[in-house]
């Protein structure tokens, strides 16, 4: 029996898989950082990275992982209410970078290793300055806000890291809609059947 999935459950399957990859890959991040390397005062997330990959595959739908990754990493590291819900609707903020596929379209971005990195960056920056800001809103010190950005610097690297590896990565880093499509056209034609 040839049983196909729905294209809404294609996309909570990818999504929740998404979701385990980054619980999963945060836990191991905190795990070395509190045990093997607890003296240090930078912090490496593969939260924006793990963002950035589910808006060019989803879009908005990367609001999930973007706050889950910031309640994980706040739990995990024994966070205050007020630190899960700056890391939690501060990483919100990253979703500004969904401008980048209006101005160049997703396509375009996905092809390009420069844009790609501006992405990340993008993605990475936008996130840490709502963790700023939504400190700013507690009414934390300028300094204590300015930490919450550069406390994460080390992940701009990692972020642009993860995107340039799941850009060459055929289907990862690509609109699932426009994938999809693409690899029935691909079947269709190796059949020999018009589309």
């Amino acid at each position: 029996m040839d049983r196909q999935i729905s294209f809404g459950q294609y996309r909570a399957i990818d999504l929740s898989i998404l979701a385990a990859v980054l619980v999963v890959c945060q836990y191991l991040i905190h795990l070395a950082t509190s045990f093997w390397y607890p003296e240090q005062l930078y912090v490496v997330s593969p939260v924006a990275g793990m963002t950035a990959l589910v808006m060019m595959r989803w879009s908005g739908w990367a609001a999930i992982h973007a706050v889950l990754g910031g309640l994980l990493y706040a739990a995990l590291s024994g966070g205050s209410w007020q630190q899960l819900l700056i890391y939690g609707i501060g990483n919100l903020a990253s979703l500004l970078a969904l401008l980048m596929f209006r101005i160049w379209g997703k396509e375009r971005l996905r092809k390009d290793g420069f844009l790609c990195i501006v992405f990340a960056i993008a993605t990475q920056l936008l996130m840490q300055l709502g963790r700023a800001g939504m400190a700013a809103l507690f009414g934390y010190s300028a300094a204590v806000c300015l930490g919450f950005i550069t406390t994460d610097v080390l992940s701009i690297l990692f972020t642009a890291f993860i995107v340039w590896v799941v850009r060459r990565i055929e289907g990862l880093f690509e609109d699932q809609k426009h994938y999809l499509l693409r690899i029935q056209q691909e079947q269709q034609v190796e059949r020999g059947e018009p589309f």
